[in-house]
């Protein structure tokens, strides 16, 4: 870990409203991969990165 904050329950599941949301709305990156947003989804999850939906 680098030290940085790992997202609360809170924050997840904001992510996960905003996710359903976009199934519903369209995505706001249609040209990102599967893999790719996982990838950033997991990254956040360590605590080592942003929260993959901010712009």
């Amino acid at each position: 870990m680098t030290g940085n904050t790992i997202p609360s329950k809170t924050e997840v599941d904001d992510v996960i409203d905003q996710c359903t949301q976009a199934e519903n709305e369209g995505s706001r990156w249609p040209g990102m991969t599967y893999e790719q947003g996982v990838q950033a989804a997991l990254i956040w999850m360590q605590g080592d990165g942003g929260n993959p939906l901010n712009d």
